[in-house]
């Protein structure tokens, strides 16, 4: 009986030590295919989103250089032949403009233009009812900077009254004359800061075409006659002088 039990146990435990056998011999092409797998890669460190943007910077906003077109406004500071002017212009790239712009002389400063040309002397007096004038502006800037070389054309209006003081009373006389003429001129366009503008240009006003309605009360005196001639010669044959100081904004 006893070696019965013996037998027992030794077959169990021989039993044992093969199933280890085996299982060790299972595991072993396991361990191996893991030893081969190849090392896991190291994954790049995140780049800071900071440092991305820093690298390629970006500036929302456009210089008014790189704008094609810009649009502006000039006031005169002084201006001749009129002394009051504002201009309306577009400017297309560095090399062209285009302007349009209102000229006026207002009456109650008159009295010094009417004596430079001649409308007052004696018992005659002059009036002036309207002078002023509207332009189209053309300028071409050849080094595309500040230089410019153009020429406006415009048409003035002029109206004024000569009066005579006689014995049987003031006779008066009145001249009515529009004038189509051409400004060539030279001058500088300076841009000064964001969007601040100055102007300054010469030039001379010349004739083109006039159109006259003078009209002369009967047995009016040579005197009278030549002071309303005078104010026809400067306003619409001789050339006048031209020359604007403005200051503006543009965009």
């Amino acid at each position: 009986m006893l070696r019965i039990c013996l037998a027992a146990l030794l077959i169990s435990a021989a039993a044992h030590a093969g199933e280890r056998t085996i299982e060790a011999v299972r595991s072993a092409p396991d361990a191996s295919l893991a030893d081969a797998s190849p090392p896991a890669t190291a994954m790049p460190a995140a780049t800071p989103a900071g440092a991305s943007r820093g690298a390629m910077p970006y500036d929302g906003r456009k210089d008014d250089s790189s704008r094609l077109f810009h649009v502006g406004a000039m006031v005169g500071l002084v201006s001749l032949p009129r002394p009051l002017d504002a201009e309306l212009y577009l400017r297309a790239g560095n090399y062209f403009f285009v302007g349009f712009s209102y000229s006026d002389f207002p009456a109650f400063v008159a009295d010094p233009l009417l004596s430079a040309a001649g409308a007052k002397s004696g018992s005659t007096t002059a009036r002036l009812d309207q002078f002023n004038a509207f332009d189209a502006d053309v300028r071409v800037f050849p080094f595309a900077g500040a230089f410019f070389l153009g020429s406006s054309f415009g048409r003035q209006s002029f109206k004024a009254a000569v009066t005579e003081s006689t014995v049987l009373g003031p006779q008066t006389g009145t001249i009515d004359l529009t004038t189509i003429y051409a400004t060539p001129r030279l001058g500088y366009l300076w841009t000064l800061g964001p969007g601040i503008v100055l102007g300054l240009d010469v030039g001379v006003q010349l004739k083109l075409s006039k159109d006259q309605h003078v009209t002369m009360p009967a047995g009016s005196s040579q005197s009278m006659q030549d002071n309303a001639q005078s104010l026809v010669d400067f306003a619409g044959s001789i050339p006048l002088p031209s020359f604007h100081f403005r200051l503006g904004w543009q965009y």
